[in-house]
């Protein structure tokens, strides 16, 4: 490993991996993906998800299969639920080094891979515990083992970014490689082969146990209806991820008259690969701000170009600063979050507990227990602890409140009835 490279790695793990453990998981997506890994762990059945006691079809199981590795290694905690996301990071920068070594030299390699660790968007996602920094990294290596000429290897790195997320793992590296070659080679009879008994593996068993059920749950409705908007679930507009971008490259804002006015020729394929991901992503009715990872490679190599050695190491120093205090700030946050005192009266009482018109799945990771989420009053037995939003306590006339607490702009209380 070249000293250069061996620094990347070194600051990209403080950039994306420092600080993991400072937050107890957060609700809904990091508590739903930990606990159906976990339940995973627990029932020694690492085929069929689930949360919460019921099947989860909505994502594929590479995540969860790392996740219980990680859990195994170091066990079952804040920092090893968010190591994958961590590592997966660190992973990606190393690949955008490689790549912008091939095209800019030891320099431009050097500060591509710094860009990418101080674009603000990749510290949050670096610290969840979601399989969208994992699939980032199957796209990249695919696409760089495409570009080296290695198409058998690329087809199983799409494998696995396959077994991530699902076809959006094959579409984005397939499409970019082809803007950017236009190279047909990339059609490997032995590579598409290996891509398939991988890659398809786990589906097929899923369709066999479930047929239609999960057919429809996981290709239909997560991908092509959410795509189209014949099921809005996130439906913002076709600019969304403008300010997304844009708050991602803060420290970088002031180079992109540069960038514009001063344009390099050479960084042409990677600005394909940004426009065809943006586009890709901006088409889709249904959009998070995550989705978008895959375009902070060639975004970082772009920008690396139009910074010098003091920028650089002014952006670090400001980038340290501010990580330092953020982390600081969610210790701050952490002391007022309702879900840490409320795993800590849940996890040892022995009644019936439900969630009333909200959920937290953050609750369900941390207790074992099946939290059973109802609408109505008659549907709970009573005596019980319930987790209700404040503004519907009303409901509950002489109820007693155990505790309350703060959950990203939600106030939570759990309360219990008899």
């Amino acid at each position: 490993m070249s000293r250069s490279l061996a620094l990347v790695v070194v600051l990209s793990s403080f950039f994306l991996i420092f600080g993991s453990w400072t937050l107890s998981v957060t609700s809904p997506d990091e508590g739903k993906n930990l606990d159906t890994a976990l339940r995973m762990l627990e029932n020694r059945d690492f085929i069929i998800p689930k949360y919460n006691c019921n099947y989860r079809f909505e994502k594929p199981p590479l995540f969860y299969w790392l996740t219980d590795v990680s859990f195994s290694l170091f066990g079952v905690n804040e920092f090893s639920g968010r190591l994958v996301s961590g590592l997966s990071a660190v992973g990606v920068d190393v690949f955008t080094y490689l790549m912008a070594l091939e095209s800019f030299g030891p320099e431009g390699a050097l500060f591509s891979a710094l860009v990418f660790d101080t674009l603000v968007h990749n510290w949050v996602e670096a610290r969840a515990a979601t399989p969208e920094i994992l699939l980032t990294f199957f796209m990249t290596l695919g696409l760089y083992l495409f570009l080296k000429g290695r198409f058998r290897a690329g087809w199983v790195a799409l494998a696995f970014a396959f077994l991530a997320k699902g076809p959006v793992g094959v579409i984005l590296p397939v499409g970019v490689y082809l803007l950017w070659r236009r190279d047909l080679r990339l059609i490997n009879f032995s590579g598409i082969v290996l891509f398939f008994l991988i890659g398809s593996s786990w589906y097929l068993v899923m369709l066999w146990k479930f047929g239609f059920a999960y057919f429809y749950k996981f290709f239909l409705y997560e991908n092509i209806m959410r795509y189209t908007g014949h099921k809005s679930i996130h439906p913002y507009p076709f600019w969304y991820y403008v300010p997304v971008v844009v708050a991602s490259s803060l420290f970088y804002l002031p180079k992109f008259p540069s960038l514009i006015r001063g344009w390099d020729r050479r960084l042409n394929p990677y600005l394909l690969w940004f426009v065809f991901v943006f586009l890709f992503y901006s088409l889709a009715k249904n959009k998070l701000h995550h989705y978008v990872l895959f375009l902070y490679p060639p975004l970082a190599i772009m920008l690396s170009r139009y910074v010098g050695r003091r920028y650089i190491t002014a952006v670090l120093i400001v980038s340290v600063l501010t990580l330092t205090g953020l982390v600081l700030y969610t210790h701050e946050v952490e002391q007022g979050r309702f879900v840490p005192k409320a795993a800590e009266v849940l996890k040892s009482y022995v009644g019936k507990v439900y969630f009333y018109k909200t959920e937290n799945s953050a609750l369900v990771f941390y207790t074992r227990k099946f939290i059973e989420k109802v609408s109505s009053l008659r549907e709970i037995e009573k005596p019980a602890l319930v987790v209700v939003e404040e503004r519907d306590l009303k409901d509950f006339p002489g109820a007693m409140v155990l505790l309350k607490g703060n959950e990203f702009g939600k106030k939570l209380l759990l309360i219990e009835v008899r």
